[in-house]
């Protein structure tokens, strides 16, 4: 199991494609996945735990590279 910490965001973050990227990579629903977009956008750390490690390090390079300040905690 892992765990990805979004604690924040850079300027130009991809909100529309990171909030696709949570729902064709890791299977969220819209409403969930656009919740913790604007969660981050208004400075709340979001935990999103996903079961395959590789998955998880798939999800946190590819939101780094959309603007999320994130951080991969590998178990």
């Amino acid at each position: 199991m892992a765990k990805v910490i979004i604690k924040g965001w850079l300027e130009g973050l991809e909100k529309v494609s990171l909030t696709k990227l949570q729902m064709n990579l890791l299977g969220k629903s819209l409403k969930e996945s656009k919740s913790n977009v604007d969660a981050i956008l208004d400075d709340i750390e979001v935990i999103i735990v996903i079961d395959d490690k590789n998955l998880a390090n798939e999800f946190h390079e590819k939101a780094k590279k959309l603007g999320a300040l994130s951080v991969l905690y590998l178990k």
